[in-house]
């Protein structure tokens, strides 16, 4: 029995849900009362909830409708619509930890700190409008993938039931982001993060036991007789999409991309100790390259379906098509909540990040210095609403072309993730750097990604191009003016090199805090310090694991 083009099972599993999370945003009012625990909830959580955390934040329908919808055309090499992070990933064991020790609640704090007010605004303006990207992707994927498992065809037809959808997913995320603030997020990415994971891998035994399919072996040969066609969908390298040169570059755009998150402050500082920090930070994000196999291989199951059957494919609704298909209507209301989960622990975080820059950063450096500890909250709940309202505009307007949305964001973040990384490297680097840097890169993005067609070669210049640039304009920029001021400098270093609990020893000079035996390169006016056993590691370990997911998707393809 159907209920408007949803079976009456998937309804009761989504009104049971959708009640359970506004009464978990409701519950977690209580400790939002100040920008520390709207923003950061206190510092006080522990590794599981970092993990999930982290997990939740970074993983929404956009990957895998992604990954489903890239390899319908392109075949495995649609993996590195969500793996161009997987080379990154090891990076985020390295950065974690100085997030936390930067000890400030938002990154914009650190663009003020270490560049001034002016520098922080710019940062704002560019991250701002990445997320808004990024968060109108998530929402668009959300309902892509809704429309699919109800068999609604993507023409304008069904766009009533587009901007329905769209609306009503919006509303939920905002509303439990608006009372709970990051408590809600985290605590309900616990809950999401699992059912994320579940939605990785719940489809692929009936996709395998399909007929048509005929288990891996099966599938492998339907794609493999395609190659005449011109589609290689069984190399995880295209030519056209992904090459190996593109994904090289890719994988050092993304831990550029990262140090730019607005959210950053929260998975990396949220939690205890560093140590929650920098596990969550990364095994969180391990947790997602995992889950991307899962989605790769669903993806390849399904366009071996649809050749069998001769069916039309529909790229952008493969997820909702292939879940409406495969699944009782039990186990379809359990995975459209689990789509409503990841695109809402995206969401939320996003909202309340984003509106935290604005609140701490703008609104109480130049609006209202007097605000006290409630009005800003308040005013970052204000703004969070706005934040997800400009993202449902955007979803509207990118409707077209998910695949676009998703790669823009992550290019657009990197853009101002140049010059957070050289400030954390770089002593010399300076306010003038910052602009010249951002602006340089802003603008060579857009010639590249705007005036030039769109294919792998292409994709490669559009990303590192602009990285060069922005290299190139931070360190012109911050030769050619006035150093800065050695007491900001030292300041600054001492933060971020003098751990979490030994908070004694930023009264000290930078070189006593930091002395000569403990630095690594300091040549040209670099800062690094020689990393902790538990820092190659971890940083090794990490790598290893990303090796491992490659030689494991290669043996699936084999």
């Amino acid at each position: 029995m159907d209920f408007l083009g949803l079976h009456y099972a998937i309804w009761i599993v989504l009104v049971l849900y959708f009640v359970g999370m506004l009464l978990m945003g409701w519950w977690s009012k209580r400790g939002t009362h100040s920008q520390e625990g709207y923003l950061l909830g206190n510092r006080q959580f522990g590794v599981s909830m970092m993990i999930m955390h982290a997990f939740g934040a970074g993983t929404h329908p956009g990957n895998v409708a992604g990954v489903m919808s890239e390899a319908t055309v392109s075949g495995a090499s649609g993996i590195w619509i969500s793996w161009m992070w997987l080379f990154g990933t090891p990076f985020y064991w390295l950065i974690a930890p100085i997030i936390r020790r930067m000890r400030c609640l938002t990154m914009a704090d650190y663009f003020e700190e270490r560049f001034g007010k002016a520098a922080s605004v710019l940062y704002i303006i560019v991250a701002a409008v990445g997320m808004v990207v990024f968060l109108a992707g998530v929402l668009l994927a959300t309902t892509r993938t809704v429309q699919g498992m109800m068999g609604l065809a993507m023409g304008a037809e069904s766009d009533g039931w587009f901007f329905g959808i769209l609306l009503v997913s919006t509303a939920v995320f905002i509303v439990y982001s608006y009372w709970g603030g990051i408590v809600a997020a985290i605590r309900t990415d616990m809950i999401q993060g699992l059912m994320i994971i579940a939605l990785s891998f719940i489809a692929i035994p009936a996709a395998l036991r399909l007929n048509e399919v005929g288990g891996l072996s099966g599938m492998r040969e339907t794609l493999a007789a395609q190659t005449s066609s011109g589609v290689d969908y069984l190399h995880l390298f295209n030519p056209l999409k992904f090459s190996l040169w593109t994904v090289l570059v890719l994988s050092i755009n993304a831990p550029l991309t990262a140090l730019a998150f607005p959210h950053l402050m929260s998975v990396c500082a949220a939690g205890r100790t560093e140590w929650e920090g920098r596990v969550g930070f990364t095994y969180g994000n391990i947790l997602k390259r995992v889950c991307t196999i899962g989605w790769c291989v669903l993806g390849l199951c399904w366009v071996a379906y649809l050749i069998k059957t001769g069916s039309e494919i529909h790229k952008d609704a493969a997820f909702g098509n292939s879940i409406r298909t495969l699944l009782h209507p039990v186990l379809q209301g359990v995975m459209l909540a689990c789509v409503m989960a990841a695109s809402m622990s995206s969401g939320d975080a996003v909202q309340v990040t984003v509106a935290g820059l604005f609140s701490q950063n703008i609104y109480r450096v130049y609006v209202n210095p007097n605000a006290d500890q409630k009005q800003l909250v308040r005013v970052t709940r204000v703004i969070g609403v706005v934040v997800a309202l400009l993202a449902l505009v955007g979803a509207i307007l990118m409707r077209q072309n998910l695949v676009k949305a998703i790669l823009d964001y992550f290019n657009i973040l990197s853009l101002v993730g140049i010059s957070t990384a050289m400030g954390l490297l770089w002593r010399r680097m300076n306010s003038a750097g910052m602009f010249c840097s951002t602006i340089a890169a802003v603008l060579t993005f857009i010639v590249t990604r705007y005036f030039i067609e769109y294919t792998s070669e292409i994709r490669a210049i559009t990303t590192g191009v602009p990285i060069i640039t922005g290299v190139v304009g931070g360190i012109a920029g911050s030769l050619l003016t006035k150093p800065p001021s050695t007491e900001t400098i030292e300041k600054f270093f001492k933060k971020i090199y003098v751990p979490i609990g030994q908070e004694d020893k930023l009264e000290l000079p930078l070189d006593e805090a930091v002395p000569a035996c403990q630095r690594w390169i300091t040549a040209g006016g670099l800062f690094l310090v020689k990393p902790s056993r538990q820092s190659w590691v971890g940083f090794v370990i990490t790598l290893g694991i990303c090796v491992a997911c490659v030689l494991v998707m290669l043996a699936l393809l084999k």
